[in-house]
């Protein structure tokens, strides 16, 4: 049986908080691996043929398991993987946690550096990364991309020429802070399966990175102020928060 749904983007989103409360529902199934990055992964569709064998070898549930999904959150951000997703399963259901753009691109930042993968000042990341892309012109920057991840709209038209609305499902990431039950019931419809109270809203992954400076806040703001506007529209949200 394929995959039934995907934990699509996005990234620093929370989606690795949201795949581990999902795995201890009893009915779905989720690969301890983190990320998978099948449908990302030039390499896996080079040939006409495509070997979903190794994909599906780490699907392993058990007969109560009836639900099986993953998260690898570049998915949503990655151009051709909603093409690639759609010919593996047309009737899969995406879920996509969204983040404050402005915040998300600043933790993207702070772990690369951590990774030791960025070495520049966060300002002078933001402001030279269009050029950084262009280094990668047949492809997308996988490292470098801290503000095109962000315009989540247009990433969000891409996947619409392959799936519905229906089978798409959006949250905020404050809401599996504030609202964790509620949030996960959410879930638990739109995969259609019972309701489990029994996850407890802890907080799995934090990290302590120094605080983002007043002017790159200003910047980032008057980068996204427009997306969010678009946002908001598209999918129906208050993000009054956003904007703050």
């Amino acid at each position: 049986m394929k995959v039934n749904f995907l934990i699509a983007g996005t990234q620093k989103g929370g989606s690795t908080a949201l795949a581990k409360f999902l795995a201890q529902h009893p009915n779905i199934f989720i690969p301890k691996q983190k990320e998978l990055h099948f449908f990302d992964n030039e390499a896996n569709f080079k040939n006409k043929q495509i070997d979903y064998n190794q994909y599906h070898n780490y699907f392993n549930p058990n007969k109560n398991q009836t639900i099986k999904g993953e998260a690898t959150p570049i998915y949503m951000y990655w151009k051709s993987a909603a093409k690639r997703i759609f010919e593996y399963n047309p009737n899969i259901k995406l879920i996509f946690i969204l983040r404050n753009p402005i915040e998300r691109a600043y933790s993207n930042y702070c772990m690369q550096i951590n990774r030791k993968k960025e070495f520049l000042p966060f300002r002078i990341a933001i402001l030279i990364e269009p050029f950084r892309q262009l280094l990668f012109y047949k492809n997308q920057n996988k490292i470098y991309s801290y503000i095109c991840r962000g315009f989540y709209t247009k990433q969000i038209k891409k996947i619409l020429q392959y799936f519905s609305k229906e089978q798409m499902l959006f949250l905020k990431t404050e809401d599996l802070l504030s609202n964790h039950q509620e949030t996960l019931n959410k879930i638990f419809e739109f995969l259609e399966i019972q309701s489990f109270d029994n996850i407890e809203p802890k907080i799995l992954f934090s990290n302590n990175y120094p605080p983002m400076q007043k002017l790159d806040k200003l910047l980032l703001q008057r980068i996204f102020s427009e997306e969010i506007e678009k946002l908001e529209k598209m999918l129906s949200w208050d993000l009054t928060e956003w904007k703050k």
